[in-house]
């Protein structure tokens, strides 16, 4: 007899035991011992085939170092409440400073190398999968203060820059908002209340709940302000020492020049008219003169029926099995090996991940399944992270470091695989405008949402070098941000977002929303070129092994014979979008 679909996954095989492992906590102490110890060998010059070996133990312990770091994450996630989990999360923060301080003294020690030298390591058999990484860092040696200055930095933003992060996440997980409905009041957390606010199909209770929200923001608004003034003050501040200017962090680690990113920027602008349409005729098939902030994800067309986690898995494995044998059996994998976590839970994490584990060559997903196509199309998302992790995970440590943006791009490939494929198969009009719009309504947070919160931060960033600012200043910049991006089409605007994003409050990646826009826009011209290129699964597999590698400048220039410094590949980009918009106008017409 056939079973259902178990929606809880497995973390006890990587580590079994949870907070309490023992191979967990033998693995950290092994890890600490040997990363001290790779400290010391770094302090001297080595011989070429000498530093080559110390290199390959420098990639295992980055590899069991993510693998810790990102199973500790699965544990708080699990239950955001834990505070066992939270204190291994501190102790793997800790780990990583330590792995990012190896990689600085690395840095140093390949920029001692003599040219001959260089170029003997370099051409070493085991050195030549890395060789990319090894000169980018040796490039970024030339970008930083002294190796001491280095160090220091390095030490003291633990508990300095990561601690004003540290301080946000606190907040965001204990706050609770009171909620005044007409059947009787609620206590949410956060996580809750964005989620009625963003998805209830009562706009009554969407509206009472994000006025809750305000206000409760409101109540916080000094603490916070004071939070996000101090992060950026000490990024600001660290770019200052290295004469970085403000978007060279971002491009470095995403991969991505400057020109590049203008290039999209401008496209972007240019889009924005296709937006404001489609958000016009939402309104009017709701019934209201305009939209408010808090109508953006809401449908106007609803699904019929709920989709069970057994039929998403069926959905899913077709899908992928469709484009690929190889990502098909993945996909089977992932399902039956228990990767994936998809009960909705009281304390569990908001929103959707997939953390990799390398060093068991798996991954595992998080998200909260409730029963609809949206979570249908998240789950195939997060399971291309996956697949990506997979086919990253055979290469050395070096080589799997892609940056986000390219990250993202293998998540919207198999979303769109999955949508695209559902919009065809839908039964009735009404099914196929409900998936329709959720394409594009998708898309709109890529191309409208997330450009208008890097809007914000860019010039947050630019201000903050004068002075700290106010609650009511954060509050203005992101409402004319807002209404910048959607050409003033809303009526109200979430002038608390800065409050409610995780992602400002990172510091681990800068400006952290503009590289899933990259990705998308990426990850369209792939996933464009995919229906009218032979052989094209092989040549995917072969883009996604290489973002280890290569920029994503330099997989345009070779796979898709792309200038990305051209607006006219970010405008292809866009067009798969503005024809859904003009397919949606056409449709609705009969209902507006």
């Amino acid at each position: 007899m056939k079973t259902a679909q178990s929606i809880n996954w497995d973390l006890e095989s990587i580590y079994p035991g949870g907070v309490q492992s023992k191979k967990l906590e033998d693995q950290l102490a092994d890890l600490s011992k040997k990363i001290s110890q790779l400290h010391k060998e770094l302090e001297s010059e080595h011989e070429v085939n000498e530093l080559a070996d110390i290199i390959q133990q420098i990639q295992k312990a980055s590899s069991y170092a993510l693998q810790i770091d990102e199973y500790c994450i699965c544990l708080s996630s699990d239950d955001i409440k834990d505070t066992k989990a939270m204190k291994l999360m501190d102790r793997s923060n800790h780990l990583q400073s330590q792995i990012k301080q190896l990689k600085l003294e690395l840095e140093d020690q390949l920029n001692a190398l003599s040219d001959p030298s260089w170029k003997r390591l370099l051409s070493l058999e085991t050195m030549v999968p890395v060789r990319h990484y090894l000169m980018r860092l040796k490039e970024k040696a030339e970008d930083r203060l002294p190796k001491e200055v280095e160090s220091a930095i390095n030490r003291l933003s633990l508990n300095g820059f990561s601690g004003w992060e540290d301080h946000y996440e606190q907040w965001i997980s204990q706050v609770e908002v009171e909620v005044n409905l007409e059947e009787g009041p609620q206590r949410l957390n956060a996580n809750e209340a964005m989620i009625q606010a963003m998805l209830s199909n009562d706009r009554s209770v969407r509206k009472t709940t994000s006025e809750a929200i305000e206000e409760t923001c409101r109540k916080h608004e000094s603490n916070v302000a004071s939070m996000i003034n101090h992060l950026a003050g000490y990024r600001l501040e660290l770019y200052s020492m290295r004469g970085w200017s403000l978007r060279k962090e971002l491009c470095d680690k995403n991969k991505i020049t400057e020109p590049s990113l203008n290039a999209m920027m401008n496209a972007l602008q240019n889009h924005k008219p296709y937006t404001q349409r489609f958000l016009e005729r939402k309104a009017r098939l709701l019934g209201i003169e305009q939209l408010s902030y808090y109508d953006m994800h809401t449908p106007v067309f609803h699904q019929q029926t709920k989709v069970t986690f057994d039929e998403a898995k069926k959905i899913i494995v077709e899908q992928f099995h469709t484009f690929s044998q190889d990502m098909g059996e993945f996909a089977e994998k992932a399902f039956e090996d228990g990767w994936i976590d998809a009960e909705p839970r009281k304390n569990k994490r908001f929103g959707a991940f997939c953390a990799a584990m390398p060093v068991e060559d798996e991954s595992r997903i998080l998200m909260s399944f409730e029963g609809n196509y949206q979570d249908v199309v998240t789950l195939a998302h997060e399971l291309g992270h996956a697949y990506h992790n997979s086919i990253l995970q055979k290469e050395p440590a070096f080589s799997q470091e892609q940056g986000t943006s390219l990250a993202e791009t293998a998540s919207t490939f198999t979303e769109n695989l999955v949508l695209d494929a559902a919009i065809e198969r839908a039964g009735t009009e009404e099914e196929k405008l409900s998936l329709l719009e959720m394409k594009i309504t998708n898309a709109v947070k890529y191309t409208t949402l997330i450009p208008s919160m890097f809007d914000f931060e860019q010039k947050f960033y630019e201000l903050r070098k004068d002075a700290k600012m106010s609650p009511e200043e954060l509050c203005n910049l992101c409402k004319s941000s807002e209404q910048k991006w959607t050409n003033e089409s809303l009526e109200g605007y979430d002038h608390y977002k800065w409050m409610t994003v995780p992602h400002l409050f990172d510091t681990q990646e800068p400006f952290y929303n503009i590289p899933y826009t990259i990705g998308y826009l990426f990850s369209n011209s792939l996933y464009s070129l995919s229906k009218h290129k032979e052989a094209f699964p092989d040549l995917y597999r072969e883009v996604l092994r290489k973002t280890g590698l290569l920029s994503i400048d330099q997989l345009g220039e070779e796979i898709l014979q792309y200038d990305l410094s051209n607006p006219d590949f970010w405008n292809e980009s866009l067009s798969p979008l503005e024809e859904a918009i003009d397919l949606f106008l056409s449709k609705t017409n009969e209902y507006a």
